[in-house]
């Protein structure tokens, strides 16, 4: 139940991000530096993981959840996906490596996109991966990415007609992508900007890569912003 995009620039990327959560779910905590593994991310309680984060070098992590791949079991035990992330983050110049190599099968079904710290319009490479509870593949991805707890192929087409609408270059600006982070249909499950009974979209990321590193975050459930910058290097 979340959402994806980004634009590619001379000197690095932008990463827009809406996050889609149970309405049940406790509250995330806004970005913070973690002086560790030097990098932003906001925390999620029920985890204590994230879903996003960003490295000083540049490198940014998201994960998404793949809900059609996801075991429906009461009797296994999964760890939270909110870690995988986390333990990224010890060995930044070799993300891919590192996750090639982790034992995943304690985890349900995600996909995991990684920014590379010198991806820009010349070095426009992104890293796709998915899990999908028996093997780790990487795939090319077409924007939006975007998952869906409910009708996902219904979700996506509607997503995508919408972002077709708003998006009318092969290198999006930040306000065609700004603004399709903010729409809302009619039928509120079909949005980017989500509503159902059951879940709603809880907060959206703006992740800046140029001389510096810059972390906006809006948390719908309270209207509160935040702003992080962290030196490059």
């Amino acid at each position: 139940m979340c959402t994806l995009t980004y634009r590619l620039t001379k000197t690095g990327y932008e990463l827009f991000f809406n996050r889609d959560e149970q309405r049940s779910r406790a509250q995330a905590l806004p970005p913070q530096i973690n002086r560790n593994l030097n990098a932003i991310y906001p925390i999620d309680p029920a985890g204590k993981g994230t879903w996003l984060a960003v490295h000083k070098s540049g490198l940014s992590l998201a994960l998404l959840n793949y809900y059609q791949a996801e075991k429906k079991t009461s009797t296994d035990h999964f760890n939270s996906r909110g870690e995988i992330i986390l333990t990224l983050l010890k060995k930044p110049d070799k993300v891919i490596e590192v996750l090639r190599g982790m034992i995943l099968n304690c985890y349900q079904a995600f996909q995991l996109c990684v920014f590379a710290p010198d991806l820009t319009l010349e070095n426009n490479k992104l890293h796709c991966f998915q899990w999908n509870g028996e093997c780790l593949t990487e795939l090319v991805q077409t924007l939006p990415i975007t998952s869906s707890g409910v009708d996902y192929d219904q979700v996506y087409l509607a997503r995508k007609i919408a972002f077709n609408k708003i998006v009318t270059s092969v290198n999006p600006t930040a306000k065609q992508l700004l603004s399709y982070h903010q729409s809302q249909q009619q039928e509120g499950k079909l949005s980017v900007k989500m509503s159902r009974v059951d879940a709603k979209t809880v907060s959206f990321s703006r992740i800046s890569i140029a001389k510096e590193i810059e972390f906006e975050y809006v948390d719908y459930l309270d209207n509160q912003q935040s702003f992080s910058v962290l030196s490059r290097v």
